[in-house]
């Protein structure tokens, strides 16, 4: 049997897992021979092993095992064990004298309340003198004070002992944790050697341990959203992946299944009766409720002649990723040149692509509860699934916010960049407001409302504008509302929310006027009240 050494030259990061692709190359003599390659990881998937490769043989088959090598931890535990029983001392003593100054403050309390009832009785009987009370309440402030300033200095020595308690046992549970033994897959490949030459083998595999998570900058301009796609990416496989050709996806490791429906079966529910215990024996549930734990200036030095400016420095190249679709929509993004993805538990960001996406800014104003018009952009995704993630948003290079968005399926249109549009000013004006008593109108009561919506485009550019507002609504037929809908052009009129549609050119102003009545019977309160 012959031994390979194979490296991983290849890995495909899902986002809840890995396919690694090792490689080596052997010589081998002519006629049936066996390889062994080891070292793979245990993460990795027993039925996912598949093998390839080049040259004059032919596979025969392939055999996966596992292997265990021994190893002692490396470090030595008493040293710590000692340091944990000296600190639990300290800490005990600790303990321990702080009840002894709870105690005194306590017994102090106790006969200063004692001398206090009797002092009058004393005092009244001629046996006391008014200085002695001034004595004793000078000598209870001073033991008062003093055992208060040790209690807070033991308790500041209480927690710096529980800082070192919690580093040493954390030592030591490292160490006690370090693995004695680890496992290793192997796979052992037949071959039918033709002739003496150079084979080179490929082992292909599923590993757990792996994963990526997406983040998003996105610089919103005139039309044009400017993404940057990023991937988080995690190896805890216990395999480094040095230089390997790296690709990202946006498909899963898991399984996937179409869950087929069963009957929705409904019944007369009949309660079982309570099983009661035998006597003596305690119900569950009893005893007592589980508690849920400015600078100064400095000297000029003499002017000298000014130099030229030094030629202005080369942009920074981004080396991109190619991106492409595959069925069912998954994403597919390869890295330019070989990665180095070490096995460690922290996260590694690799930029995949920037792409300019379609956008157009669109505004909007609630008139009873915003005072002032907010600005977004609707955005056009490209080819690619956009994955559920955090977006940084920025607005011509200014940094607005971080938000998360959902899943965004290619080509789909989606909402970001929520903010405030300081170039387009709204305000709602009552213009007229009238009461009128019962008689007036039948023995009903009557009140009639005029308002005027004014929007204002200062901005250099066209704006489109979602204005939302309300009138009263009515369920009940002895309050009735009265309003005059259909002269105002509106998108969307239900339950008195009222949704217009403007486009307002720069330097002009949309003024938008209406009124409506509530008539309602004398004897009615209308709640909640009218304005």
């Amino acid at each position: 049997m012959t031994e390979i050494v194979t490296k991983i030259k290849h890995a495909t990061v899902f986002r809840d897992g890995a396919r690694v692709t090792r490689s080596g190359k052997v010589t081998l003599e002519t006629g049936p021979q066996k390889v062994l390659a080891r070292g793979i990881t245990e993460l990795a998937q027993r039925d996912s092993f598949r093998v390839s490769g080049h040259g004059p043989a032919s596979l025969a088959s392939i055999d996966v095992g596992t292997y265990t090598v021994l190893r002692e931890a490396g470090s030595d535990v008493k040293p710590i064990l000692d340091e944990i029983e000296r600190l639990e001392k300290e800490r005990q003593s600790i303990l321990d004298e702080m009840e002894l100054h709870k105690t005194r403050l306590a017994n102090v309390g106790q006969m200063m309340t004692q001398f206090a009832g009797t002092f009058g009785m004393v005092f009244a009987a001629g046996e006391g003198q008014v200085s002695q009370l001034g004595e004793i309440d000078k000598s209870y402030a001073k033991i008062q004070n003093d055992s208060q300033t040790k209690l807070r200095e033991l308790t500041e020595k209480l927690r710096e002992v529980d800082d070192k308690l919690a580093v040493a046992r954390r030592n030591l549970g490292a160490i006690q944790a370090e693995r004695t033994s680890e496992t290793f897959y192997e796979v052992q490949v037949n071959l039918d050697v033709r002739e003496k030459s150079e084979v080179e083998l490929g082992i292909t595999y599923q590993v757990a341990g792996a994963s990526w998570v997406p983040k998003y900058d996105v610089d919103l301009r005139a039309g044009i959203a400017k993404l940057r796609r990023m991937a988080v990416i995690g190896n805890r496989t216990r395999e480094p992946w040095e230089k390997v050709t790296l690709v990202v996806s946006t498909a899963s490791a898991r399984p996937v299944s179409a869950v087929e429906p069963t009957p929705f079966v409904v019944r007369e529910y009949i309660p079982v009766p309570e099983a009661r215990p035998p006597p003596g024996r305690p119900t569950i549930g009893g005893g007592m409720p589980m508690k849920l734990e400015k600078a100064r200036p400095m000297a000029m030095a003499p002017a000298e002649a000014p130099s030229p400016p030094p030629p202005p420095k080369p942009a920074m190249v981004v080396e991109l990723a190619t991106a492409s679709e595959t069925s069912s929509g998954i994403s597919v993004y390869e890295l330019p040149k070989p990665m180095t993805i070490p096995f460690d538990d922290d996260s590694h960001p690799v930029t995949l692509v920037e792409e300019d996406l379609e956008t157009r800014t669109v505004h909007y104003w609630y008139t009873d509860a915003m005072a002032e018009v907010v600005a977004q952009d609707e955005v056009t995704n490209g080819e690619n699934v956009l994955l559920a993630g955090t977006m940084k948003v920025y607005s011509e290079g200014d940094y607005i916010g971080e938000t998360s968005i959902p899943l965004v399926a290619p080509r789909e249109k989606f909402k970001l960049g929520a903010r405030v549009a300081y170039d387009v000013k709204a305000k709602k004006k009552l213009v007229e407001r009238e009461v009128e008593k019962a008689g007036l109108t039948r023995g009903k009561l009557r009140r009639f409302y005029a308002y005027r919506l004014e929007i204002e485009n200062f901005s250099k550019r066209p704006i489109q504008i979602k204005v939302v507002d309300r009138v009263p609504h009515s369920l009940n037929p002895a309050i009735e509302v009265k309003m005059d809908s259909q002269k105002l052009g509106l998108e969307k009129f239900e339950l008195g929310v009222m949704e217009w549609l403007r486009s307002i050119e720069p330097s002009k102003k949309d003024v938008t006027e209406y009124s409506f009545e509530v008539f309602w019977e004398k004897g009615i309160t209308i709640s909640p009240p009218l304005p």
